[in-house]
């Protein structure tokens, strides 16, 4: 744990920090140390842990990463059959995203894969994500073209960067997470150093050490450098991790990993917020979670259709107002 990086807001946020870093396969003898004397400077802290580690390990992913494989060649692509579009409820109103279909490594919704490069680093793919892969020379780009990617980079003289359609990620012989959200990207450093330079604005270049993250743009920094958030990577167990989040962000986040749509009531669910830990691929049990934590209402209009809103007040409630 990075302690340069400006310290989490909490306790509870420290706690899951290590929590989840005591799980990762990475962790060392001097991580378990490390952890021991922060549980000793505070008696709240070795009580805040026991919490998170009971929370974390109430919810167990039955569905594990699967196994790593190799990687397909560096250019190759998907062959494209007939593809037949079944009308469905809720329909298909736009273009089919060829980028991701025709992709070197994909992944479906709810699928989380590792596959090891040529050079031999280890490359994590989110649940619906893509990237094309370039090896070719001296080089050493992935370009994500959808979605979230995790890698553990392997020692070379050549740099390894990772590509979106906001710039560019940059290691300096590390492991790090870039995602591709709708409006920007988010880097997440987890050793080592990561250079980010946004595309269009090379000077608003940023260094990230480990335990910080950034997003940006195109046009530059939209958030930042700050303390990545506690479980920001916990996708890779199976898992997502929430500290006082919006509902509708909570549910937003499970979306992505539930094939259909998960319709959101934005205004019902304001003001309700989440901490917890959830199951990333398991989204009728998170949902079952949620629902049994807050006022909240889940509707299956179909096994591809659910529908999430604020639970009815009683009539007698309504009537006080």
């Amino acid at each position: 744990m990075n302690e340069a990086a400006a310290a989490p807001q909490s306790i509870e946020e420290q706690a899951a920090l290590w929590v989840v870093r005591l799980d990762e396969e990475a962790a060392d003898e001097a991580a378990r140390t490390a952890c021991a004397q922060w549980c000793a400077q505070d008696p709240r802290h070795a009580r805040a842990l026991d919490a998170m580690r009971r929370m974390w390990e109430s919810v167990t992913p039955q569905t594990p990463v699967p196994a790593r494989r190799p990687a397909r060649k560096p250019g190759s692509r998907h062959a494209l059959g007939l593809l037949v579009i079944v009308p469905c409820l809720v329909g298909i109103a736009s273009a089919l995203p060829w980028r991701y279909w025709l992709a070197d490594e994909r992944t479906a919704v709810g699928e989380v894969r590792e596959f090891t490069l040529a050079d031999g680093s280890r490359v994590t793919l989110n649940s619906d994500s893509a990237v094309d892969i370039d090896l070719s020379g001296d080089k050493r780009r992935l370009r994500l073209r959808r979605g979230e990617v995790y890698v553990e980079v392997a020692k070379s003289s050549a740099p390894f960067v990772v590509i979106d359609r906001d710039g560019a990620a940059r290691a300096l012989g590390t492991r790090y997470a870039v995602r591709r959200d709708a409006q920007d990207t988010l880097v997440t450093v987890i050793e080592s150093r990561v250079r980010v330079r946004p595309r269009a604005a090379l000077d608003q270049s940023v260094e990230l050490a480990a335990g910080e993250q950034v997003r940006f743009d195109r046009h530059g920094i939209t958030r930042p450098a700050s303390v990545a958030a506690p479980g920001a990577l916990a996708w890779r167990q199976g898992r997502v991790v929430f500290q006082d989040a919006p509902v509708a962000e909570v549910l937003r986040e499970l979306a992505r990993y539930r094939p259909g749509l998960l319709l959101v009531d934005d205004e019902a669910l304001a003001g309700l917020r989440f901490t917890g830990v959830l199951p990333a691929g398991q989204s009728d049990e998170a949902l079952a979670l949620l629902a049994a934590a807050l006022p909240i209402e889940v509707s299956r209009i179909s096994p591809w259709l659910v529908r999430v809103s604020a639970q009815p007040r009683p009539a007698a409630a309504q009537a006080a107002r």
